[in-house]
């Protein structure tokens, strides 16, 4: 079975305490009062949960006492999450957050984790859902032209719409910010592959 690294520590807080109350009643040569014994005694606790609190990394803030309906909260925890490592379970955290009130910054990260997981269709649905809200971010375009070339390259979902559509949005993007990126080399190369 394996122990919790912890409990040492919280074990040896409590003897601190102890000994440090048995220390003072021999100094002053009586005891404490009892209110400031269990006062002491608390803070010690307290400081040996949040110590714990702090050695997990996860601590998530919100001001929301019913954290259920917070999107803030689900949005730190994808971040959380995703910095773990732990892609698909940030994923639930960013699809629950969207439910309860839009974000284009946790539809970007969607958009990024589908990506890295080769689910294209699911990332450009949700850059099309940003696009509408942003239509001013080269980022966004951009992206959705990649997504779209790499489900036409990488899946067997090959539709000559998806380069046309690339190759449209590889342009917005160069419309919004000259020479963005690789922009203009991406839409030489579609122009090329189109005209095949």
């Amino acid at each position: 079975m394996r122990r919790n690294p912890w409990a040492k520590l919280i074990r040896s807080f409590i003897n601190f305490a102890y000994s440090y109350f048995l220390y003072i009643k021999n100094f002053r040569g009586g005891l404490l009062k009892k209110k400031t014994i269990i006062l002491v005694l608390g803070l010690i606790i307290t400081l040996a949960f949040v110590t714990v609190a702090l050695g997990t990394n996860i601590i998530v803030k919100t001001d929301n006492n019913n954290f259920q309906k917070d999107p803030q909260f689900y949005k730190a925890l994808g971040h959380y999450l995703a910095e773990q490592g732990d892609y698909s379970k940030a994923i639930s955290a960013y699809e629950y957050c969207l439910l309860l009130g839009e974000d284009a910054e946790v539809r970007n990260n969607l958009a990024v984790l589908y990506y890295q997981a080769g689910k294209y269709s699911e990332a450009i649905n949700h850059l099309r859902a940003i696009i509408v809200v942003e239509p001013n971010n080269p980022s966004y375009h951009y992206d959705l032209a990649i997504n779209l070339v790499d489900r036409f390259r990488n899946t067997d979902d090959k539709k000559i719409t998806d380069l046309e559509e690339a190759l449209a949005e590889f342009e917005k993007a160069n419309a919004i910010e000259q020479g963005y990126a690789h922009s203009l080399e991406n839409i030489g190369v579609l122009k090329t592959i189109l005209k095949n």
